[in-house]
């Protein structure tokens, strides 16, 4: 089985979903709400935005405009389509490229937003990447996985090494915001409802479906299995481990 034909399974799995990773509205909400209140023009910034349930979201709660980027096409045709049919036209844009060489001059944005995806570059780098593109005083709002202890149990963190990126505890990661000349306003765990009746559930059936075209091979029934255990893991750890989004300020 060669690594694109897989691809083209997550993809499949993936671009079918309301949301490509933990999140919901509710939680959008909520940590927006924790940041002082933006210019009437602001301009955001929507990083890693797959198909863009978040970033329509943020349209709700702002009467600025979004650059929203991601490097998978599909996920964009889709933003657009959606935020066509909401009437967002014009206050929503997307651009396809890597988080990792963001095409903007800097000090362009207000706000930066990136719902769990800055652990594709890591939470370090990843700040010390995007915060050149904020104005002077503006914000900056992330969600990464993080331990909720100090220890979490071996066979948790023997399942994150195997995916290769082990989380580091909120203590950490405040360290690497203080780091990256940053000053830290508010934490905020994504609840439960965030994790399984918005992502994991829907990402569970569409695997069901997927298993009668793709299950009877090998690499790709590895695939779907590998989601499986997922959230079963998450279910079995939650107490231990979640998303936490860190709202942040540029001084």
């Amino acid at each position: 089985m060669r690594y694109h034909d897989t691809r083209s399974v997550f993809y499949q799995i993936f671009e079918s979903l309301p949301r490509q990773g933990p999140g919901c509205a509710g939680a959008t909400k909520n940590v927006f709400s924790l940041l002082p209140p933006l210019p009437d023009d602001a301009k955001i910034l929507d990083v890693g935005c797959g198909s863009g349930t978040q970033t329509r979201d943020l349209a709700g709660l702002t009467t600025g405009t979004i650059m929203a980027v991601d490097n998978h096409q599909p996920f964009l045709d889709i933003l657009n389509a959606r935020s066509g049919e909401a009437g967002l036209q014009g206050r929503i844009w997307t651009v396809n490229a890597s988080m990792a060489a963001l095409p903007f001059e800097p000090g362009q944005f207000d706000l930066i937003w990136s719902e769990g995806a800055i652990f594709i570059v890591g939470f370090e780098l990843g700040l010390s990447l995007w915060k050149p593109f904020l104005k002077k005083g503006g914000y900056m709002v992330v969600s990464d996985a993080a331990w909720f202890v100090p220890n979490p149990p071996q066979e948790l963190m023997e399942w994150w090494e195997k995916k290769g990126y082990v989380p580091k505890t909120e203590d950490q990661l405040r360290e690497q915001v203080d780091k990256a000349g940053l000053r830290l306003i508010a934490k905020y765990r994504l609840p439960e409802a965030g994790w399984w009746e918005n992502y994991h559930v829907p990402m569970l059936a569409r695997i069901d479906e997927l298993r009668k075209t793709h299950g009877a091979d090998p690499a790709r029934a590895a695939l779907l299995d590998s989601f499986v255990e997922e959230a079963k893991t998450y279910q079995k750890y939650k107490r231990y481990q979640g998303y936490t989004f860190f709202i942040m300020q540029l001084p």
